[in-house]
């Protein structure tokens, strides 16, 4: 009732008899969701204009000198720029993510070859960050524009006030008309802690921080190929790819090169954690920026096109859900059919509807959540990975328990399993209901079918509001399930009459 006297006050909905009550609160949120109702946060922050990541590596960046070592190349990088410029002049926002520290580093220092030793690695990004930033900022002001530098890290992702707040550093900049610039805080990170791995994964985080439109991965090649083109003369350019989940390339795991590990591999890593929250994730060849352009105007040319999922279900993820698709995984659940269907309807996800717990995690940690062995959401959990392998032990050993109590009262456990299905009949003849549930009760067995009776009750892993979609497949079936039974619902309403405002809610 609240939200209809709202909505009502704003003539952003009209009563009609052909329609339920429910169907009223629904278009009611929808039209104060929208920018004639209720501005979201990224609207306040930001005036107008899209979002555009960027991501360029060392290999835009450097290029091959005459005598086979390495220069800046002036010439991608100019064209970058320029490329920005433009964009910001149309009235978009750009946040540009630049690796080339290290690079720079053994430019600045006349290393011919990148040393290696403890802390070597964070001493050449030390060096080398500087003349990155003073290239960039030499560059910007040809075309006037202002840049800033942001150094982040994990942990500026691991925890939701942090992450919150350098969402907000982020869009105070953008609202100034500030290009940031942002490197991984290499020169102090440590080889225990956790860190992005790539810079690409960063790239696609902060599009996920920013609600950005576009985050575009900057690449050696054209397209994404079915097959590694410098090996395979049959490889075909793939233009545009709207289902992750099926996507099939020849050599991708096996190749050590741009094809492999921290090449092609980490860069579809990327694109599922932006296309699941929203972000349009775009791959283009590194020295032509003008491609960039080409893929926002829509040209197929441009690249390979990682469409967004803008379904009600990847609409749903808010920031909660966001800063739980950046968090790394610590380990995994294997679910059982019910267990999906939990994650469709964002219901709470039980120890009974696991199959299989991998990793070792704590409480309020992430972990990957799998269903026939494919990985469909993150979910922050309430249960230790101890005390989740725990609970399942315990309940199958109470199964066992009750097992070999049957056996010796003459039943077999197919019988059991008969009679729970619905059956009458069991091994050694007819099967006595009272002294079976005798048992269950004396043993404490747990049901699958009813998780909290007596005996062991089931715990909860997961609440529904901590789990985020993390695969296009799932995400698909859950808008169907979500319009199915929208459905549903609209039908068991009563109608309103034409002129009254819906009641009894």
């Amino acid at each position: 009732q609240a939200i209809l006297a709202q909505a009502k006050l704003k003539n952003l909905y009209r009563v009609d008899s052909s329609r339920s009550s429910h169907y009223f609160v629904l278009t009611a949120i929808r039209a104060m969701s929208q920018p004639g109702g209720k501005p979201s946060a990224r609207q306040e922050a930001l005036a107008g204009g899209k979002i555009h990541v960027i991501k360029v590596g060392t290999s835009t960046l450097l290029t091959n000198d005459e005598v086979g070592g390495q220069k800046v190349s002036l010439s991608n990088i100019s064209r970058l720029v320029e490329l920005i410029a433009s964009l910001r002049k149309s009235g978009d926002h750009v946040v540009l993510v630049s690796s080339g520290a290290v690079g720079m580093g053994c430019l600045k220092l006349g290393l011919s070859q990148r040393p290696t030793g403890p802390g070597v690695k964070q001493a050449l990004a030390a060096a080398g960050q500087s003349r990155l930033m003073r290239l960039y900022e030499d560059l910007f002001s040809v075309v006037g524009v202002n840049v800033a530098q942001l150094l982040i890290s994990r942990d500026d992702f691991s925890d939701k006030a942090r992450f919150l707040a350098v969402r907000n550093t982020f869009w105070a900049l953008l609202r100034l008309g500030v290009v940031p610039i942002v490197n991984e805080n290499d020169s102090l990170s440590a080889e225990h802690v956790a860190n992005f791995g790539d810079n690409d994964t960063m790239a696609a985080m902060t599009a996920v921080l920013l609600q950005a439109d576009w985050v575009f991965l900057a690449t050696d090649v054209d397209f994404l190929y079915t097959a590694n083109p410098k090996e395979d003369p049959t490889a075909t350019p793939i233009y545009a790819v709207e289902d992750l989940s099926r996507l099939k390339l020849a050599g991708l795991e096996s190749s050590s090169s741009q094809w492999g590990t921290g090449g092609m591999a980490t860069k579809i890593i990327a694109a599922r954690i932006a296309v699941c929250a929203g972000v349009h994730c775009g791959l283009v060849n590194g020295e032509e920026p003008e491609r960039i352009g080409q893929m926002i105007r829509g040209q197929k040319e441009g690249g390979t096109h990682f469409v967004a999922l803008k379904g009600c279900a990847s609409a749903a993820q808010d920031d909660h859900n966001r800063w739980i698709i950046t968090l790394p995984s610590s380990g995994s659940l294997s679910l059982d059919r019910d267990g999906y269907d939990a994650v469709l309807t964002h219901r709470k996800i039980r120890t009974g509807m696991v199959l299989k717990c991998s990793g070792e995690f704590h409480q309020d940690e992430a972990v990957a959540l799998f269903f026939d062995g494919k990985e469909i959401a993150r979910a922050l959990v309430r249960m230790s990975s101890a005390a989740i392998t725990d609970e399942m032990n315990r309940s199958m050993v109470g199964l066992l328990d009750f097992t070999r109590e049957l056996q010796a009262a003459g039943i077999y456990l197919d019988g059991y399993k008969s009679w729970r299905k619905g059956g009458h009949k069991g091994a050694s003849g007819e099967m006595n209901a009272a002294v079976l549930r005798k048992l269950e009760q004396d043993v404490g067995v747990i049901n699958s079918d009813t998780p909290e009776s007596s005996g062991h009750q089931s715990s909860v892993i997961t609440d529904g509001s901590d789990i985020a979609l993390m695969c296009t497949a799932t995400i698909k079936e859950a808008d169907r399930k979500a319009s199915s039974d929208k459905r549903v619902w609209s039908g068991s309403y009563p109608q309103v009459k034409r002129g009254e405002t819906p009641s009894g809610l």
